[in-house]
């Protein structure tokens, strides 16, 4: 706050001395360079505000050069306002944010003057809640003292991150003023493709004239959210100019998934509750992961989550809670009397416990419905129970859903119109026909995908553009260093790209993403437009193949070289370096996978008519006349195995037909 402080001050003062020289009538903002306008904000601006100002400030002396001041006392020798959030002078002009909400804002100008405001209330954190990691202990104690004996786990450990000091505002605060500011300095070309100066666009201007304007924008989603795995003041504030919205007013402050935990996961109850576990091989499962496998059909679990839920929705005033199971379940069914025959095995393992997880789910909604019917609570479609319940015809009216899905994977068409289909069969089961999306942006979280280039703008926009209207929005998981010293390139380097078009179409799902790919190309690459152009596409079209194929790592290597070459030397260079040092690893990938080939054995299938195939275990039939056997080696020594294994393969319509045959030392005797 006392950084702001000065940084006001410093700023006025050369503004005094500039507008002493030349006062104009004329509907400028900034005129040759020189300031023709000043920023008003209210006399207790909210802290989004504050921020919104400054960086009105900040980009418009970086367009220009001039610095307009920022004041809660308009001088009458500036010709030109610009009204920045509710204050007095937008009251007096009539002009409000009443109604708006989740981020939207509005932008009008008149004779001289230019408004841009939003809702901006500030977050404020209920105690007890930890003011820094250190505080804690002091938390959790006060956190037990609300109710005894129940030892429920404290939900919001981690709330504190949520504060950024160095800018003095929390993720949490409304930023409508901050959205409108960012929208304005769009209008004027300024873009944020990459956290940090390294990756803003700001064009060079003499002029910015005062804009005709009258708009009140809304995004298409409410929600608009990456959770990241670690954020820090450069990243949130990249963030915020992107439009995000954590979304707490819809879906609470607690983690959004997984939320039945807070009940079981606390040694204290899993010493005097045994039975709210399930009965695993003969014992309770309470060291599951790191919170205990609860067992649904106990009605002690039950009330207990009834319990939590209506303390929640009184006293944290939390609209929504997460009643779904801990992470990892899925894995195996309670054994317990109560829990046997409650599992759908021949639905597969998405649908295994759909009926049985989404029943306790459903229980709790339909007891916490008449006491709070203004809250919601929330289940997920994930594991297990990906598939909806076939034994409820309709969830209670309370009942949200959070359904988890990767759309990088959309590559594959049939699984996207698989998902498609699962979401649609999903809004059926929901009464209240709400839907948020779980995702996951973590392809370059190391091992495995770290160095492979996996862009996918267009499903991107493809899929916000089918759920436009029926999901409330986003919340992405999105890998970045917890410990940004382990490694030396940036994960966001190829990230940031599927970042930027989620968070533009979040706010306008029906935009030409040709246009805003084609203007990235241009303003983030400039000399080197066309190759990088080349390069993520080609990357987008076969990053799935460069797991598994040395062709494309070879043809993307090379489109990633020529880019380099174009770029020179400068920012366009540095930008295509980010991406070459986060892919570094990939020649080594490639070198792997042609060593792995080199020498393989290899197979080939027969061609045979389907109407001859017999599936009856036999290998001597009309069908595997004349296709070759082919006789399997240890990989190393190349060795036959102590136990042979042949097999053949053969093609036949559209089918791949194996034929395979083991052998055992003691043929006679097998079980």
């Amino acid at each position: 706050m006392a950084g702001f402080k000065r940084f006001i001050s410093v700023a006025l003062g050369i503004a005094v001395i500039t507008f002493s020289q030349s006062v104009s009538g004329e509907s400028f903002l900034v005129k040759d360079g020189k300031p023709r306008a000043e920023i008003i904000i209210a006399e207790k601006p909210a802290r989004m505000t504050k921020l919104a100002a400054s960086n009105l400030q900040e980009y418009v002396s970086k367009m220009t050069g001039a610095m307009l001041p920022v004041t809660n006392a308009p001088d009458k020798n500036i010709p030109v306002k610009i009204y920045v959030g509710k204050s007095k002078f937008t009251d007096e002009l009539k002009l409000s944010a009443d109604g708006l909400a989740h981020g939207a804002f509005r932008m009008a100008s008149g004779e001289n003057w230019l408004a841009l405001l939003g809702p901006d209330g500030d977050f404020v954190p209920l105690e007890p809640y930890p003011h820094d990691k250190k505080d804690l202990a002091r938390v959790k104690k006060d956190w037990d003292a609300m109710n005894p004996d129940d030892y429920y786990a404290y939900p919001y450990s981690q709330l504190y991150q949520s504060y950024y000091p160095d800018l003095d505002v929390w993720s949490l605060d409304d930023a409508g003023t901050m959205n409108a500011v960012c929208e304005f300095l769009r209008g004027l070309g300024v873009r944020w493709y990459f956290p940090g100066e390294l990756g803003e666009i700001v064009p060079k201007l003499g002029d910015i004239a005062l804009p005709a304007v009258d708009r009140t924008v809304k995004p298409d989603f409410p929600i608009r959210r990456f959770g990241y795995y670690r954020n820090d003041t450069t990243n949130i504030l990249w963030n915020l100019r992107l439009g995000v919205n954590y979304g707490h007013e819809m879906i609470g402050l607690t983690q959004n998934c997984h939320g039945s935990k807070w009940i079981y996961m606390r040694d204290e109850v899993k010493k005097s509750h045994p039975d709210w576990y399930a009965l695993w091989g003969g014992q309770r499962a309470t060291n599951h992961s790191y919170s205990g496998a609860p067992c649904l059909s106990s009605d002690g679990l039950l009330r207990q989550q009834l319990k939590f839920a209506r303390f929640m929705f009184d006293v944290r005033k939390e609209p929504m809670l997460s009643l779904d199971v801990c992470d990892g379940y899925g894995s195996a069914m309670c054994g317990c009397d109560l829990c046997k025959g409650k599992d759908t095995v021949e639905r597969g393992w998405s649908g295994n416990m759909s009926d049985y997880v989404w029943s306790y789910v459903n229980r709790a909604a339909v007891e916490l419905y008449k006491t709070h019917p203004k809250h919601k609570v929330s289940g997920l479609s994930y594991s297990a129970y990906t598939l909806p319940p076939e034994k409820i015809d309709k969830l209670s009216p309370n009942v949200a859903l959070m359904f988890c899905q990767s759309r990088s994977t959309f590559n594959d068409r049939a699984h996207r119109d698989k998902v498609v289909k699962l979401r649609q069969e999903w809004l059926e089961k929901l009464t209240l026909k709400e839907m948020y999306i779980y995702e996951y942006y973590t392809h370059n979280k190391p091992p495995g995908r770290a160095d492979i280039p996996v862009y996918f703008p267009r499903l991107i926009a493809e899929d916000l553009r089918a759920l436009k209207g029926i999901s409330q929005g986003d919340m992405i998981e999105v890998y970045r260093h917890s410990d940004p010293k382990q490694f030396t390139w940036d994960p966001l380097a190829v990230m940031h790209l599927n970042i930027y078009v989620t968070a533009s179409f979040w706010w306008d799902a029906n935009q030409d993403l040709d246009a805003l790919l084609d203007e990235y190309y241009k303003l983030f690459y400039g000399p080197a437009e066309k190759e990088m152009k080349e390069f993520i596409e080609y990357s987008e079209a076969n990053w799935p193949l460069m797991s598994t194929r040395v062709e494309p790592i070879d043809k993307a290597l090379a489109l990633l070289a020529a880019a380099r070459k174009a770029a020179g030397e400068g920012i366009y260079g540095k930008r295509v370096d980010l991406v070459a040092e986060c892919l570094k690893t990939l020649p080594e990938r490639r070198e792997k996978l042609a060593s792995a080939h080199k020498g393989a054995p290899r197979a080939f299938a027969a061609g045979r008519k389907i109407a001859d195939l017999k599936l009856e275990g036999k290998l001597d039939e009309a069908f595997w006349k004349d296709v070759p056997v082919y006789e399997l080696k240890e990989l190393i020594s190349s060795n036959a195995p102590k136990s042979k294994t042949a097999f053949q393969v053969a093609w036949a319509d559209k089918a791949i037909v194996f034929g395979i045959r083991c052998e055992d030392s003691d043929m006679k005797n097998l079980a």
